[in-house]
């Protein structure tokens, strides 16, 4: 199924990124040539404390909405230059907002100009399973486990409702942003095998969380059985 390959690259990729981590933080000679960048970079931004501000916020926005980079790299700098709860707020706000701009650009711009930045095979791939009628837990979970450039377009081209979507993108962005804020201070102090546990702990539980959406739609599907013609009339409001 290309739904479960997907989830399973994407895990496996997040493993292997944390593995090769905690190898630098385990490190003397690899962790110490990072932390001189990280405090290079950390001298620039003290330069410019609001604009190294609203760069990270911006890039931790984009990364929300593109595959190409994720903002959780720059986190140990981030907290290197303000602190663990500045970074966290910094890293919920702009998943948050990036999460906001994918929705507008699904719903107000079309699945054309979606298609375009993640992919029409994406869209196409999760229209069979989500749709604006989705109960609120399915999008909870789908909103958890899938990499996080995608349900925002993909919930904005199929009208999901606004409020439902950011209150599920809110809930979501938080456990992340807590794991990564802990990683990025555990690769600062060079504990590898710490770091390399909590991103272990990480990936249990979003395959956890993937294992529970799966029964969760069976079990759904079943319980719907033949409901799928009568969604106008009452599913809206579940």
């Amino acid at each position: 199924m290309t739904f479960r390959r997907n989830l399973q690259r994407h895990l496996a990729s997040i493993g292997l990124l944390i593995f090769l981590a905690g190898l630098i933080a385990a490190s003397d000679t690899l962790h110490g040539k990072t932390e001189a960048i990280v405090v290079w970079i950390e001298n620039l931004i003290a330069q410019a404390p609001v604009l190294g501000m609203l760069a990270f916020l911006l890039l931790a926005m984009l990364s929300a909405m593109v595959a190409f980079f994720s903002s959780a790299l720059l986190a140990p700098v981030a907290i290197y230059a303000w602190g663990k709860a500045a970074c966290f707020a910094l890293l919920w706000c702009g998943w948050f907002l990036g999460g906001i701009a994918s929705y507008c650009v699904g719903r107000y711009l079309g699945r054309a100009v979606a298609s375009n930045i993640i992919g029409d095979d994406k869209i196409t791939a999760w229209e069979g399973r989500v749709s604006e009628h989705t109960r609120f837990v399915q999008i909870l979970f789908f909103q958890a486990v899938v990499p996080s450039e995608i349900p925002g377009y993909v919930l904005g081209v199929l009208r999901y409702r606004l409020a439902l979507y950011l209150l599920a993108l809110g809930i979501t962005e938080l456990p992340y942003a807590i794991a990564t804020v802990y990683l990025g201070d555990s690769f600062l102090r060079g504990e590898g095998a710490v770091f390399i546990l909590l991103g272990l702990g990480v990936i249990a539980l979003a395959a956890f969380v993937v294992q529970i959406q799966r029964r969760l739609s069976r079990q759904l599907s079943q319980n719907d059985g033949g409901d799928d013609r009568s969604h106008d009339g009452h599913d809206h409001d579940g």
